[in-house]
């Protein structure tokens, strides 16, 4: 029990560090609830799987070799007879496994889609009630349901059938013995006092032989279960390759170069030879509509993509040679949609800062302007909803930078960080942070509030949408 729950940490936890190493782009690909179900369900089975065969195989394995042991030195010749139909038994199984395991994977499949689409209700809850979609969202969730239900009563009914012909087999055999055992009483060859405990002992051997006819319908199962975690713990094709050896961080201000730069946004060219000299300490404002690659552009620099042609230097450095942990020290990236979890004002800020004093995330909140806000409901040990929904939107924007701002870094990259947040406020904030970020690179994307941003010091304009 000890060792398979173990097993079930293990897997967790790899899945876990698979999935915090994913790309946004990989990301934007899933659903939520979807891969829940096989972060949690999946390796669930796995691990009741490992179980299982450990404790219920296994003593049922020796309680029919027990038995068929028995039953050869009761009388050889019947326990040859009752044996006679295993053959068919194992080719029907053979057979049968395919199906089993295909529909095995259209239920956990089926299971996926349902959790899916209630992930996806409660995360756009407000926003569903706002477009009165309550019935087009219940309706998408009971076509799931009904497909669940479809796939778990294929699953059911073949899994009658599975378990229906080893039984008729088992009879057929049980037959025979009891026919060829009255034939051999009749004749003197046995006496009726044998027959009957070789019949016993053969009712004994129904259990054991039932037990692990179920192993192996957990067997499909568990090869379903292992093939969608297969998937998700699959090498990212089109994800950054970080490198094995990387090379150190070099010491340096925080200059950035970027070098002939291709780069394609949603199969959409968006800039060529892209190339231009960022000093350090330089507020680059990157302009451009919407849709433009912004955000594509400014996660370069902390590779959440590569770009299709030429590279990026930090202080000289290629980033492709940097470990993922150097560059991401260096460079500070705060996205337009805030993450946060459920907990303490103190233990958002501290998620990649754990060495943080309460001095330091105090001076962090003032410098966003959420001291007095936080202050009134116990200042950093005050409680947050489930990804901050408790605060408004450009609270929880302003709490994220605050985040940020916790770590040292050579570069910080603002993409819409400000977006829910009012021009007066944002002003305040970028001066807060020429002051405690003095020399910091600073790349900022913004729609609107571009003065209050400002002032910069160079532009990047961004192709057309």
């Amino acid at each position: 029990m000890r060792a398979s729950v173990a097993m079930l940490a293990d897997l967790r936890a790899a899945l876990a560090r698979t999935v915090l190493g994913r790309s946004p782009a990989w990301r934007a690909h899933q659903q939520t609830g979807e891969l829940m179900a096989r972060l949690d369900g999946d390796a669930g089975e796995v691990q009741q799987f490992a179980f299982n065969a450990l404790l219920t195989g296994s003593g049922s394995a020796l309680r029919l070799v027990g038995g068929v042991a028995l039953l050869l030195w009761l009388n050889p010749w019947l326990a040859l007879i009752a044996a006679a139909l295993a053959p068919l038994e194992l080719a029907f199984f053979a057979l049968a496994r395919p199906r089993t395991e295909r529909l095995a994977r259209e239920s956990r499949a089926a299971k996926g889609g349902l959790a899916a689409r209630l992930a996806e209700m409660l995360n756009g809850l407000p926003q569903i009630q706002a477009a009165r979609g309550e019935a087009a969202v219940a309706g998408g969730i009971g076509r799931a349901q009904a497909g669940l239900n479809l796939a778990l009563i294929r699953a059911q009914l073949w899994g009658e059938v599975t378990r229906a012909v080893p039984a008729v087999l088992s009879a057929v055999g049980r037959s025979a013995v009891f026919i060829a055992g009255g034939l051999m009483v009749i004749d003197g060859q046995m006496t009726l006092g044998a027959l009957i405990a070789f019949l016993a002992y053969l009712g004994f051997l129904v259990g054991p032989v039932q037990s692990l006819i179920g192993l192996w319908h957990a067997r499909a199962r568990l090869s379903a279960a292992l093939e969608r975690l297969d998937e998700v713990m699959a090498e990212e094709a089109d994800g950054p390759r970080w490198p094995a050896r990387p090379l150190p961080l070099p010491a340096g201000p925080g200059a950035l170069r970027l070098e002939g730069l291709r780069i394609n946004a949603g199969g959409r060219l968006v800039a060529e030879g892209l190339t231009r000299d960022i000093p350090p300490g330089t507020r680059l404002r990157v302009a451009g509509p919407s849709g433009a690659g912004k955000t594509t552009l400014l996660g370069l620099f902390q590779r959440h993509a590569d770009p299709e042609a030429g590279r990026i230097l930090l202080d000289g450095a290629d980033l492709r040679a940097l470990s993922r942990h150097d560059l991401r020290s260096a460079v500070a990236y705060v996205p337009q949609r805030p993450f946060l979890i459920r907990g303490t004002v103190a233990e958002n800020l501290v998620l990649s800062a754990l060495q943080a004093t309460e001095t330091e995330m105090a001076g962090v909140l003032e410098a966003v302007g959420l001291t007095a806000r936080f202050a009134q409901h116990g200042g950093l040990d005050a409680m947050l909803g489930e990804d901050g929904l408790t605060l408004s939107g450009g609270e929880r924007q302003r709490l994220c930078l605050a985040r940020a701002l916790l770590s040292p870094c050579r570069v910080l990259v603002l993409d819409e960080a400000l977006s829910e947040v009012d021009a007066g406020t944002v002003a305040r904030i970028m001066a807060a942070l020429d002051a405690l970020l003095p020399g910091v690179t600073r790349l900022v994307a913004t729609h609107g509030n571009e003065v209050a941003h400002g002032p910069f010091d160079d532009v990047l304009e961004i192709g057309a949408p």
